[in-house]
């Protein structure tokens, strides 16, 4: 691809928008349900457009989520960050999941989320960027750490998670089990 061709700039650039834009708008809104993590998205999406050649094609969703963490950050700096879960952030999670009709598992998910969301900044990105399938490479560029930094991390965040909500069973069955 090249800065002369627009039609293959526009075409390239819209299959990874459609392809990659609900996991990149459900990456910001459990990592930072507290901001506005729409506008971080659609704000990461112009500027993508903007580079797109410059852009590796091998690093663009790893380009993309270090915009949406930094536009994140720049959005915490201005507003202060709830202590609790509120009504407010239970409100944008629902728009992610639909309540569930089986009240332990709708508590389930909703202590799950609110012990994702407190996990130091690292871990919680890391943990979201695996369970949306980036590889540890991708995530590692992400966080501008090491391969083995990712694999820390997402044990680490797992076994918080896991302490916080408590599902003895769950943590039993994941025993023996290695990531990726």
């Amino acid at each position: 691809m090249t800065a002369e061709d627009p039609d293959d700039h526009a075409a390239t650039f819209t299959d990874f928008y459609h392809r990659e834009r609900t996991r990149l708008f459900r990456f910001a809104a459990v990592v930072s349900p507290h901001l506005d993590h729409e506008s971080a998205v659609q704000e990461a999406f112009v500027s993508a457009w903007r580079h797109w050649p410059a852009i590796a094609a091998t690093s663009r969703r790893a380009w993309l989520v270090k915009v949406i963490r930094n536009l994140l950050v720049d959005q915490a700096r201005r507003w202060e960050r709830p202590s609790e879960l509120t009504d407010e952030v239970r409100g944008a999670h629902r728009v992610l999941v639909q309540r569930h009709r089986d009240p332990e598992a709708w508590h389930e998910l909703t202590s799950t989320l609110a012990a994702v969301a407190r996990l130091p900044d690292h871990q919680r990105t890391a943990l979201v960027l695996r369970f949306w399938d980036f590889d540890d490479d991708e995530i590692a560029e992400v966080l501008g750490c090491r391969r083995a930094s990712v694999r820390r991390y997402v044990s680490e965040a797992r076994s918080q998670v896991s302490d916080r909500v408590g599902n003895q069973e769950r943590r039993a069955r994941g025993r023996g089990k290695g990531t990726r």
